[in-house]
C-alpha cells in the first residue's frame, strides 16, 4: 500500500487505521490482485457503476468470481469518505484473491491532477516497446511497473506510450491514448488495451461534438504525420500531449481536442448532478 494517502482504510468492510494493514505490500499483491481507481468529485464517485462492472470483468477474465457486491463496495466507499472527511480524492479498491477468501481494501490513494499549465500547453510523453499480458484485466504487475517507472524517470516524461511487438501504438502506461488525424480521432482497438472508464465517456464526448472516432492502429513510425493527440484517464480527464519523444505537437490548441475536453467536462458535471443525492 505504498500509494496510500490517508489515515484510514476499509479492510473487509471494517474501518481501520492504515498502520493496521501496512503488512499488505506491492510484492504480495503482484499478479493476484485486481484493482480500480475511482475519482471522487464533490463526494460522488465518478462513474461508479462502470468501475464496479470492470472489477467483475477483471475477475471473469482470469476465471474467478467477484464476491464483493456493488452495494457492499458503495457502503465501503461511503465509510471511507465519511471517516476521512475527504470529498475530492482518488479512492483505490483492491481485491486480493486469497486461497479461501477475497481480501478487500478501499483507501484514498496518492494522485496527481494536472495543472492548468499542463492542460493549456500539453505534456511530454515517450515511447516504450512493451506489452501487457492481459490488457483488459487491471491486475498488479511489478515487472511492468518497474519498466515504466524507469522510462518515465530517464526521459522526464509525464506518461509513457506503449508500443506492441508489431510497432503499433496501443495506450499509455496509466491512460488511454487518442490521436487526431485530418479531423478524425483514432484510438487502438478495445481488445488490445485496457478499456478505461474515461475512454468510454470520451467516445461519447467525441460523438456529442460531432467528431468521428475510429478504433484502428497508428504505427509508432507514423507519429510525425498526426495533427495532435491526447491522453484520457481517471485523474487526468482529457489531457493534450505536446510531444512524443522528439516529435512536437500542437495538441493544446487543436479545436478538435478542445471540443472533446469541453464535452467530457459537461458529461462529468451531468453525472455528478444526477448522483449527488444518492451519495
Amino acid at each position: 500500500m505504498e500509494d496510500n494517502a490517508g489515515k484510514y482504510v476499509v479492510h473487509n468492510g471494517i474501518i481501520r487505521e492504515s498502520s493496521e494493514v501496512a503488512y499488505i505490500d506491492s510484492m504480495k499483491m503482484s499478479g493476484r490482485a485486481a484493482y480500480e481507481v475511482i475519482r471522487v468529485i464533490d463526494g460522488v464517485p465518478l462513474f461508479f457503476e462502470d468501475h464496479y462492472n470492470r472489477l467483475k470483468s477483471t475477475f471473469k477474465a482470469v476465471g474467478k468470481h467477484l464476491d464483493l457486491t456493488e452495494s457492499q463496495l458503495a457502503d465501503n466507499i461511503k465509510k471511507l469518505l465519511g471517516t476521512s472527511g475527504n470529498m475530492n480524492c482518488n479512492v483505490k479498491v483492491v481485491l486480493l484473491d486469497e486461497a479461501l477468501h477475497q481480501e478487500q481494501l478501499v483507501y484514498i490513494s496518492k494522485s496527481y491532477y494536472p495543472t492548468e499549465t499542463e492542460f493549456n500547453t500539453g505534456v511530454k510523453t515517450g515511447l516504450l516497446q512493451i506489452e501487457r499480458k492481459n490488457p483488459n484485466a487491471k491486475i498488479f504487475n511489478k515487472a511492468y511497473k518497474d519498466a515504466v517507472e524507469k522510462k518515465l524517470t530517464e526521459g522526464g516524461y509525464f506518461e509513457v506510450i506503449l508500443v506492441d511487438g508489431e510497432g503499433r501504438i496501443t495506450e499509455g502506461s496509466k491512460s488511454n491514448m487518442f490521436l487526431v488525424k485530418n479531423d478524425r480521432i483514432v484510438t487502438a482497438p478495445g481488445e488490445f488495451v485496457l478499456k478505461g472508464i474515461t475512454r468510454k465517456y470520451v467516445f461519447d464526448a467525441c460523438r456529442n461534438a460531432g467528431l468521428d472516432v475510429a478504433e484502428e492502429f497508428v504505427r509508432a513510425n507514423d507519429i510525425r504525420s498526426i495533427d495532435g493527440c491526447f491522453l484520457s484517464g481517471t485523474s487526468i480527464k482529457v489531457l493534450p500531449v505536446k510531444s512524443i519523444d522528439d516529435v512536437v505537437l500542437d495538441s493544446a490548441d487543436s479545436p478538435v481536442i478542445t471540443a472533446v475536453r469541453r464535452e467530457y467536462e459537461r458529461i462529468i458535471r451531468e453525472y455528478i448532478d444526477s448522483h449527488v443525492k444518492i451519495w
